[in-house]
């Protein structure tokens, strides 16, 4: 299995902090945000490679990153060759770049994570049960805040915990489970992403994805008590650090 780490944004809400440095290795207990997620990932033994696929500002910060880092699994960057938020090829753009990189989708799938959140969950749940389903997985989480489901893509499950709906930043969330953006995509749903771009699909926020997807194929979600740490503004990152300070 191969992860595709996404990290090509801009971070343009988080300035002046991310106007020189990108928002995903801003440093959170000591140590990039990054390092939590690659940290978690390499213990899965599916985990074979990964690929963080950047843009052309913040390219380099990344290089520097991997080769500097000590990963027990190969680490790939890719340059998306965006330079703004007007020409970025948004999140599932990236995907489908770093897809035609690796030549062939691997047998068990991909696993993508975006780089702005910091998991309170096991984050490897959601490849387990992938296997068992064979069938993309995601995770959901409870939100009491019916402010975070509106700027969140939310999720109606079954009793098996399938998905039988999903709309990203809902007016009015049909449900309180919040899907945070880390999933477990199947070889043969990995390879649906060209056809959902084709179609001239929203390329950008990945829940506009599983939208699509859920009319054609199944999709799981593993239910987390707890969301994750997100770090989208000044005040939202000074909460997270606070938050790793006082453990």
């Amino acid at each position: 299995m191969d992860v595709i780490l996404l990290a090509g944004g801009y971070g343009t809400r988080l300035y002046p902090l991310t106007k020189d440095r990108p928002k995903s290795l801003l440093p959170v207990g000591g140590r990039p945000i990054t390092d939590y997620l690659v940290e978690e990932l390499e213990q899965e033994p599916r985990v074979k490679r990964m690929w963080l696929v950047t843009n052309q500002k913040f390219a380099d910060h990344f290089r520097r990153w991997a080769e500097e880092s000590d990963f027990d699994v190969p680490m790939q960057t890719i340059n998306d060759g965006t330079t703004s938020n007007e020409d970025r090829l948004g999140a599932i753009g990236d995907i489908n770049l770093v897809l035609g990189r690796m030549g062939e989708i691997p047998g068990d799938g991909v696993y993508v994570a975006a780089t702005d959140n910091i998991p309170r969950f096991d984050m490897t749940d959601i490849i387990q049960l992938s296997a068992e389903k064979d069938a993309t997985a995601v995770f959901a989480c409870r939100e009491s805040s019916r402010a975070r489901l509106k700027r969140a893509g939310v999720a109606t499950l079954d009793s098996d915990g399938k998905i039988v709906d999903f709309e990203e930043k809902p007016d009015e969330p049909a449900s309180d489970f919040r899907v945070p953006p880390f999933y477990c995509l199947t070889h043969d749903d990995a390879g649906l992403i060209s056809t959902y771009l084709e179609e001239g699909n929203d390329p950008d926020a990945p829940g506009n994805l599983l939208a699509w997807l859920i009319n054609r194929r199944d999709v799981y979600a593993s239910v987390a008590n707890v969301g994750t740490y997100d770090i989208g503004t000044r005040e939202s990152y000074r909460r997270v650090c606070e938050a790793f300070e006082s453990k």
